[in-house]
């Protein structure tokens, strides 16, 4: 919908206000400064021969487009001037400092291209074609002059020709003699003294027109002012696109895929390893490989395999701890469940049992791929990757995504990426041989806006920060708001949820983080209605009765139990999750709550990890006593 805005001129309109950046014509900036200088002058006074006269009730157009000119598909007009009481003039600007005309052609200063019409014919074929177009619309406008003009700011043109009145031309001398205004009112005025020497019909000229009220409509037709709002949904398919570009970065990075058998890609939050990892699985696929595409993450897990089910049966998409309980044939009893040591090192040691075991049958795959590898990079874990890949990982090929520094939220003992690829010399005693892989870098966002990017390396102490953020800036700051208490805590989330709704960020579209699990995060307390039916977990655990969760922790509810149907990304309801659980994932809109301390590397890493969850809008509830610290 549009919505006009009219209101009485105090002095003359120049629309737009301010010359372009982009306006090469130097002519047409001159023109542009002097009827600036018009629109600020005083009115004339008796005597003042040189005066500017009253320009008050005048509009200028600059840069008029006619998508209906009669000789061209389309053409556009340097200067509409829309005088009351006289007429319209079309300003035809040559800014040029040589000019010629040989052989009936026009040539402006020292280009070599010809103009075959000239200037003159020029500016009456799109006055005509504006008026044509106006009087087909709007019969109210049937008695209005219109005329046209040439300005040639720099040059004196003296030239006199059937093809044009004398008084149509204002020159660099005219300029300077007289008020760019006077000027225009005076080939109005001749315009209308040959409309009246020639009896045109239509013209009455005690009518004066156009009147006040047509030029406001003329204004209106013609340029009116307006205000269209992007629809919510036309918003959000817009910015759901914009995150979907690889940049250059990850192009070279794709060609760095298909020309090395082991990559490290190293990046921070948002640079685009997870749809880099899928890409690296789909083109060996694509060659006949056998594919096991791995993340730790559950929920992430989840998705991976939503996105990768049409490349089946080439690839299989599966969490590291569901791979190893595949491989050692079991269904952990809860007690196992419950134990991190299980899942860490009994299951990888059961998993590596069963491959050796296999004897011929290790080698399940050709390739391997790991998202979230920096969660993976355990010894434990790597034996049993090291037999489930053809040519081991030493040999075999092999592409690892993470982030090695700011996002190791779960084992803080995992090995470092130099250590993984040169071991050290106990390990190498125990038997892990050193592997020669390229790394490969990745510093440009292009998952969060600038703003959040900005606020999440302030909250994470994150250092060096992004090369680059290639989304635009949509002048959408990030929240932070704090709060005393809980019940202060729940009553701005339900605040911040309603306002996302209004915005069009609802259901699905909305994730409400926490570094606490289901049952101690806020959202799981805001039981009354509307929220208890639009609300649920993120991945609800069979049976769960709100004991289990806190028993085994967040470090085992992001990767247990096996079972990725708990886990829900489809519904149409808001889903809130702890950030250990989210890692990997993204949203459209995110709200982070129950930030009570930031004292510690791993609770700051823990926020920078909710932070670049969000890819338009983020939303931190904090408390009082850390607001300091945010962004600090």
């Amino acid at each position: 919908m549009s919505r006009l805005r009219r209101r009485t001129p105090i002095r003359m309109r120049l629309i737009p206000p301010t010359i372009a950046e982009s306006t090469q014509s130097g002519g047409e900036r001159v023109v542009f400064d002097a009827l600036a200088a018009a629109a600020s002058a005083r009115t004339a006074r008796a005597g003042g021969a040189v005066a500017t006269p009253d320009t008050s009730s005048w509009t200028v157009l600059h840069s008029f487009d006619i998508a209906d000119h009669r000789r061209q598909l389309a053409g556009e007009i340097d200067f509409l001037c829309i005088v009351p009481g006289k007429g319209v003039l079309v300003v035809e600007v040559k800014g040029c400092h040589e000019l010629r005309r040989h052989g009936g052609d026009w040539y402006y200063g020292r280009s070599a291209e010809p103009d075959h019409r000239g200037p003159f014919r020029q500016a009456s074929d799109a006055m005509h074609s504006l008026r044509r177009r106006l009087a087909k619309q709007h019969a109210e406008f049937d008695g209005i002059p219109f005329w046209s003009a040439v300005c040639f700011p720099f040059i004196d043109f003296t030239e006199s020709s059937p093809e044009w009145n004398s008084w149509q031309i204002i020159d660099r001398r005219a300029l300077q003699a007289q008020p760019i205004a006077r000027l225009i009112e005076g080939v109005l005025g001749q315009a209308r003294k040959r409309l009246v020497e020639h009896k045109a019909g239509w013209f009455h000229p005690e009518a004066a027109e156009p009147t006040p009220a047509q030029c406001d409509a003329l204004v209106n037709v013609l340029r009116p002012d307006f205000e269209f709002f992007e629809s919510p949904k036309s918003r959000l398919l817009r910015l759901d696109e914009e995150v979907r570009h690889y940049t250059e970065e990850q192009f070279e990075a794709l060609d760095a895929i298909d020309s090395n058998p082991r990559l490290v890609f190293d990046g921070p939050a948002g640079t685009g390893k997870t749809l880099l990892a899928i890409e690296a699985a789909r083109r060996a696929a694509a060659r006949g490989r056998r594919v096991l595409l791995l993340c730790f993450n559950r929920p992430l897990g989840r998705w991976l395999q939503e996105e990768t089910a049409a490349l089946a049966p080439g690839v299989t998409a599966l969490t590291l701890h569901e791979h190893l309980r595949l491989l050692a044939g079991i269904a952990p009893t809860r007690a196992q469940r419950c134990r991190q040591e299980f899942w860490m090192e009994e299951l990888p040691g059961m998993a590596l049992e069963a491959l050796l075991e296999r004897e011929g049958e290790r080698h399940l795959f050709d390739e391997i791929v790991l998202d979230e590898a920096q969660d993976v990079l355990r010894r434990s874990y790597l034996d049993a990757l090291d037999l489930s890949l053809r040519g081991g990982l030493a040999g075999g090929r092999w592409r690892f995504f993470g982030d090695f520094t700011w996002q190791r939220i779960y084992d803080a003992a995992a090995l470092s990426v130099e250590e993984f690829l040169d071991p050290p010399a106990d390990a190498r005693a125990a038997g892990a041989a050193p592997i020669s892989a390229m790394r490969c870098e990745l510093r440009i966002n292009c998952r969060n806006t600038p703003r959040v990017a900005g606020l999440a390396c302030a909250c994470g102490h994150v250092t060096p920060g992004y090369k680059r953020v290639r989304r635009p800036d949509d002048d959408v700051e990030p929240e932070v708001r704090c709060y005393a208490d809980g019940g202060e805590q729940l009553a701005l989330l339900q605040a911040v949820l309603t306002e996302l709704r209004d915005a069009g960020f609802g259901g699905p579209r909305v994730v409400i983080l926490s570094p606490y699990g289901n049952e101690r995060c806020a959202a799981a307390q805001l039981t009354g209605q509307p929220w208890r039916d639009r609300l649920d977990p993120l991945v609800r655990e069979p049976g769960d009765d709100g004991g289990e969760e806190e028993e085994v922790g967040d470090w085992l509810a992001a990767c247990i139990p096996s079972d990725l149907d708990a886990v829900d990304l489809r519904s149409g309801k808001i889903k809130y999750s702890s950030i250990y659980r989210f890692k990997g994932l993204e949203a459209p809109a995110v709200v982070i709550t129950d930030i009570e301390a930031l004292d510690t590397p791993a609770q700051r890493s823990l926020l920078y990890v909710g932070c670049t969850r969000a890819l338009h809008r983020l939303v931190i509830l904090a408390d009082k006593k850390v607001q300091a610290q945010l962004r600090g």
